[in-house]
């Protein structure tokens, strides 16, 4: 047992540096990018206290538009350690971990370890991949077990034992149920299947197929199958979103700016472009590295299929970036190798340096473009993050009717649809003041001046720096 340990020690220590990295902001609020996520999916979690692990509640109400898979797994850790941002994000932290290892052996196994260490190496320090991976939202986990069934699938066309079939395809059942999207994962998977050694073409190697395929379908179909009968209106405008038509021009622009901006940003320069200039050789021996292009390729489908909500959410493309850290670490190994017949203690030495370099660059890079998105509450205007909205919370034990309006402020304001309404936007705030219904109103973002004069004009007084109760 000791020495299979020593043998993984290496991926160990990756991992241990992955998680490290993933803890600098794991206690920050909810006012990082995409901050509406974790709001929307911690303000869940925290209505199964209160109306059961069946139901689950948010801004929208009874919201069945995505499957409970991930946000029990955040009440589990509310129930465990309490309602802490921390607690939140603690779940993707743990499939961040996976992901890193899983990188490493699925890189291992279609390539060798050299590779599978540069390979989670990148998966570990990716800036963007470090933001998202901790994130309260369901990107971290579906990749993890997307990752998780082409492993076991790798591993059953090695060996053909069943027990890595059926790994197989329940991970990949598990990544659907979390996000139905992942059902993206598929086309790299049939590579595989249909690539398998000695595969026989009989009615028993059919049958399996139809079963993997099928399979993945069920927990996530009966869900859907509920959505559409407890919330059609909301589920049917969740799919369609009807605001949003598809056009040529968006989709190109949603294209361009994926592969020009929002990749290179969440890779890192560092990492995004030496994949670009590898990427020629790679294309040279297309089927050795097939899985991993298929894969890595298939998540554009989302960016051509949905380009406006694309360029709203620019995390779509994420489990791409574990796709180019494969590919990459595959591309560098292959140079390392040719390299190091001459001079081996050279190149070992300079790719150790490379590699602190490419962390300082990976950390630099997390500075600057997301951690600069908590910023967002400057001491002049807020003591502390969301000081208003707890505050709020903390005086309201009459249960008054609160509005506000994002999901952040949401969750610091106790998260009950029936007693926290939500606006979405200063217009909105401005309506619901108007109403005179709401006893507090608690704005995440000011707006303008409209807004605190109709709040003056209707007998609101300022309580907090965000907040304002009925006189």
């Amino acid at each position: 047992m000791i020495e299979r340990v020593k043998g993984y020690k290496t991926i160990i220590l990756i991992t241990f540096l992955g998680v490290a990295l993933r803890l600098i902001d794991i206690a920050r609020p909810f006012s990082g990018l995409y901050k509406w996520n974790e709001g929307h999916y911690a303000v869940t979690a925290l209505n199964y206290f209160r109306y059961g692990l069946l139901l689950p509640v948010n801004e929208y109400g009874v919201d069945l538009t995505t499957t409970p898979f991930y946000t029990w797994m955040v009440y589990l850790s509310f129930r465990i350690f309490g309602p802490f941002e921390w607690a939140a994000r603690l779940p993707g932290l743990f499939f961040a971990a996976a992901s890193i290892v899983l990188v490493y052996f699925i890189t291992e196994e279609l390539y060798n370890r050299r590779a599978a260490t540069i390979a989670a190496f990148v998966a570990a320090s990716a800036p963007g991949i470090v933001y998202y991976s901790r994130n309260v939202q369901l990107e971290s986990p579906f990749t993890a077990f997307s990752l998780a069934a082409l492993l076991f699938l790798l591993y059953y066309r090695k060996n053909g034992e069943h027990r890595f079939f059926l790994s197989s395809a329940l991970s990949l059942s598990l990544a659907v149920f979390t996000k139905y999207v992942a059902i993206l994962t598929l086309p790299a998977l049939l590579w595989i299947w249909f690539e398998k050694e000695g595969r026989k073409d009989g009615k028993t190697e059919n049958r399996r197929l139809i079963t993997y395929l099928a399979l993945p379908l069920l927990p996530a179909g009966i869900w859907a199958g509920l959505a559409l009968i407890i919330s059609p209106g909301l589920t049917t405008w969740y799919v369609s979103k009807p605001e949003a038509p598809w056009n040529a021009a968006t989709m190109l622009f949603a294209l361009y700016s994926a592969l020009a901006n929002y990749i290179p940003q969440d890779m890192g320069s560092h990492y995004y472009y030496p994949f670009l200039i590898v990427l020629p050789l790679l294309l040279t021996k297309m089927r050795r590295h097939a899985v991993m292009l298929i894969y890595t390729a298939s998540w554009l489908t989302l960016i051509i299929a949905f380009p406006t909500f694309y360029l709203n959410n620019s995390y779509y493309h994420y489990p791409m970036l574990y796709g180019i850290a494969v590919l990459l670490g595959a591309a560098v190994a292959e140079v390392e190798t040719t390299l190091a017949g001459r001079e081996k203690t050279r190149v070992k030495s300079a790719l150790a340096l490379v590699a602190v370099i490419m962390l300082v660059l990976s950390v630099h890079s997390y500075n600057t473009v997301f951690r600069s998105y908590y910023t967002d509450f400057s001491e002049t205007t807020e003591p502390t993050p969301f000081y208003s909205a707890r505050l709020v919370a903390a005086q309201n034990t009459g249960k008054d009717f609160v509005v506000t309006d994002l999901p952040m402020s949401m969750f610091y304001l106790g998260g009950d649809p029936a007693q926290v309404k939500l606006a979405y936007t200063t217009q909105g705030l401005i309506t619901a003041t108007k109403s005179e219904r709401y006893t507090y109103v608690v704005p995440y973002y000011m707006g303008n001046y409209t807004l605190k004069s109709v709040l003056e004009e209707h007998g609101y007084t300022q309580i907090a720096p965000r907040a304002w109760k009925k006189k």
